[in-house]
Order: structure tokens, then sequence, then C-alpha cells
């Protein structure tokens, strides 16, 4: 089952050893949206955000946490945008 957040304010990151966060562009499972999910090393989390627009995504994370951005490298999905550690 998936947990939604309206923003990464509400995401308890304390029990994830190395969290990150995938945002994607049009992912198949939200063909109209943007998606940032949160992920425990190479392993997707339950949670969540979904918003209109990348940058709404990248606001909320910039906004509430520390990440720092890594674009997506060649190897990765075509939907990935890239992520944030």
């Amino acid at each position: 089952m998936q947990k939604r957040v309206e923003s990464v304010k509400e995401i308890d990151f304390s029990g994830l050893k190395v969290p990150f966060i995938a945002v994607y562009q049009h992912p198949e499972d939200f063909p109209e949206k943007y998606v940032a999910r949160v992920y425990e090393l190479d392993k997707p989390t339950d949670t969540l955000m979904i918003k209109d627009t990348l940058k709404e995504i990248e606001m909320d994370i910039r906004k509430n946490t520390g990440m720092t951005f890594i674009p997506r490298g060649v190897e990765d999905v075509l939907s990935l945008v890239g992520v944030w550690m």
C-alpha cells in the first residue's frame, strides 16, 4: 500500500539509514504527473509525493530538506529526472 504525502516535511526519515528521493516525470503509474518516491538505498519505500509540476516537487524538497540534487544518468530509466540525496 502506498503512503501519499503532500510535502516531504510529513516524512519521517529517522528510520532510514541512507534515504533519497527519486523524482520521475510522467512515470507509467502516474502518466500525467511528477512523482517523488522515497528510497532506502536501492529499495523503494511505500512513501511518495505526487504533483502537477516538477517545480512544485523541487521547491518542496529544497525548502524541507538539506538534500542535494543529482541528475539522471544515461543508464537510468527515461522517466527519472534525478535523485535528491
